[in-house]
């Protein structure tokens, strides 16, 4: 079944998937001051956050370093379109939900020193799933607390089903994420576009105070996928184990 359905609709869940992203809050609890809108770190920053931002474009995944992945860079007029067209953070509910929002957001969240994103997929063309890769800059203390929060969070049972503006989560899950690097948190949920159905899995992985946000993502005609499970992503071994190992080089 995947395999009707697969390349159908990757134009949709790339396009699905980026408006799902642009909906999401900006402020994420435990990151910091709040109340900002979630809005980007400004590029007139001082030589600390240069320095964070190029570190972070020199540690972002390439073509060929995946194989059988294709690798995009996230461009700034994409990111400025999500700036604009996502909601205050108020409009997250409950409000300790954010920090799950925010690793489904294009931009980064509040708190970040600096962010690079690359989109990744699969050159199988019986593979739909999209995988974002995010990298965030945090002084340690940052990075360690986002890591408590969105632990907490997604363990709470206020957070299995949460609202972004007019947008629903639902499903939302804790998940297994043992992949190396200092500390890692994963989850899985869910959401409806339409007649479509969005599936998300996001694995968050810490490595000093640099953070690596995987989310894939899929997004499937619910008439045309039967089985509840069918279609779920899996964010690959061979995605997080590439970026770990460049960020750590």
């Amino acid at each position: 079944m995947k395999s009707a359905v697969s390349r159908g609709v990757v134009a949709v869940s790339v396009v699905a998937a980026l408006g799902l992203t642009a909906a999401c809050s900006g402020s994420g609890d435990g990151k910091g001051d709040g109340g900002s809108g979630g809005k980007k770190p400004s590029k007139s920053a001082g030589a600390a956050g240069t320095s964070a931002a190029e570190k972070l474009e020199k540690s972002a995944l390439a073509t060929g370093d995946v194989k059988k992945y294709k690798v995009e860079k996230t461009s700034e007029a994409s990111e400025a379109s999500a700036d604009k067209t996502a909601p205050p953070s108020a409009a997250v509910r409950p409000g300790e939900c954010r920090s799950l929002s925010d690793m489904l957001r294009a931009t980064a969240p509040e708190g970040a020193k600096a962010q690079v994103v690359r989109t990744l997929s699969s050159t199988d063309v019986d593979d739909a799933t999209t995988t974002e890769v995010e990298l965030l800059a945090y002084d340690k203390a940052g990075a360690e607390k986002t890591m408590d929060t969105l632990r907490s969070a997604s363990k709470s049972k206020k957070c299995a089903t949460f609202g972004v503006g007019g947008h629903r989560y639902f499903g939302v899950r804790p998940q297994p994420a043992s992949v190396g690097g200092d500390e890692s948190v994963s989850f899985k949920l869910a959401s409806r576009a339409g007649e479509f159905l969005a599936r998300d899995k996001v694995t968050v992985v810490r490595s000093g105070s640099t953070l690596m946000s995987f989310h894939a993502s899929n997004v499937f005609d619910q008439e045309a996928v039967k089985s509840a499970r069918q279609g779920d992503p899996e964010v690959a071994d061979a995605i997080v184990d590439a970026q770990l190992a460049k960020v750590e080089k």
